[in-house]
């Protein structure tokens, strides 16, 4: 029998990944967009990697915890193509979000300082490796936003139609 709320591990890696995922966007959109002062510039940039850093371990606990922990049955997806798009979207989620990961530590050009407490050293140093990882990471950020905007506007569909989406997805 499939449950009718996810896990609270599962929907606490959820929440707390979505927290890290909108923080760095937004911030990291902002940061390029606007001519922010170089030190707040910086404080947001050096920030950033340290969280995102720290989220590497958190997001594979989340996929484990995913393919472990069934989630509830996608009863609200109408027919077999519903199932699919939802499925096929919660992929790309994923894959997005490992590219913009794994991209954001390989475009790398000096130590990842995580938050004064620990560094790890630079990945690569080869700067041709650097710029292409850089202008991967940019892409994924890109796809991740779209894929997150859809996401959302999947969910609040389902709410505007009755689907008590959100209250599976509860801590």
């Amino acid at each position: 029998m499939s449950p009718t709320r996810y896990s609270r591990p599962r929907a606490l890696l959820h929440w707390s990944s979505a927290l890290v995922i909108l923080w760095a966007s937004l911030s990291g959109y902002a940061n390029a967009a606007w001519p922010l002062p170089g030190p707040i510039a910086r404080g947001i940039s050096q920030f950033n990697v340290a969280l995102t850093t720290l989220l590497i371990p958190v997001f594979l606990l989340r996929i484990a915890c995913a393919l472990a922990q069934p989630g509830p049955d996608d009863g609200v997806h109408a027919g077999a193509l519903g199932r699919f798009l939802a499925r096929a979207g919660h992929l790309a989620l994923y894959v997005a979000t490992a590219a913009v990961l794994l991209s954001g530590v390989l475009m790398m050009d000096r130590p990842i300082d995580l938050f004064g407490q620990a560094s790890l050293p630079q990945p690569l140093a080869e700067p041709v490796l650097l710029d292409f990882f850089n202008s991967v990471h940019h892409h994924a950020c890109l796809v991740l936003a779209l894929l997150v905007g859809g996401h959302v506007g999947a969910v609040l569909i389902h709410q505007w139609h009755g689907h008590r989406v959100l209250a599976r997805m509860k801590p």
